[in-house]
């Protein structure tokens, strides 16, 4: 299954999904082989503005409204700029064709400096990741857990996370009231 998947892609929480750390989720794929697996839950944002987690100088880098993402149960020190084109004068990598990933404090004036509008937004700023050793993402699909939807820009660059997960799902003609919740307890 993995040699049919290139990332980035976005991966899906299947409606019946228990799990609390991915129930109703879209994660934004960058890693995929038969080694393993790494994502970003782009449909989750901390109760707070990222500024209130930076220390000085760093929060006055960024503007006191920029949202902060939950990417994952798997913590970091530190926060990841997500991206689609390369920033000028900031070291970053392009993780996947049109994804790009920065740690980097220079990334925050660049991308985040400017208060949010309706417009996509330039990046994500995410806290955590997802990951998932080798093989165990493809026994996750097989069992239903998750759902594949090809790379969509939009959609995970996006600020109305709120309905992320329905329009996702409805992008493949799925109706998540449709679909009985059997147990997905995925751990």
């Amino acid at each position: 299954m993995v040699e049919t998947l290139s990332v980035p892609y976005l991966l899906l929480a299947g409606p019946g999904l228990q799990d609390p750390n991915f129930a109703k989720t879209v994660v934004l794929m960058g890693h995929h082989t038969k080694d393993g697996a790494l994502g970003w839950v782009v449909n989750r944002l901390l109760g707070q503005p990222a500024v209130t987690l930076l220390p000085p100088p760093l929060d006055g880098a960024l503007h006191p409204e920029t949202p902060l993402h939950i990417g994952g149960p798997v913590l970091t020190n530190g926060l990841v700029a997500l991206f689609r084109k390369e920033v000028a004068g900031v070291e970053c990598t392009e993780m996947a064709p049109g994804l790009w990933v920065s740690a980097s404090s220079e990334i925050l004036p660049k991308l985040f400096g400017t208060a949010p509008g309706p417009e996509p937004p330039e990046g994500l700023l995410v806290l955590g990741y997802a990951g998932w050793d080798a093989e165990q993402l493809e026994g996750e699909m097989e069992e239903g857990a998750w759902l594949v939807l090809p790379w969509e820009p939009d959609l995970a660059f996006t600020r109305r996370v709120e309905t992320l997960w329905e329009r996702a799902l409805a992008r493949l003609g799925v109706d998540p009231g449709s679909v009985s919740s059997s147990s997905t307890g995925v751990s």
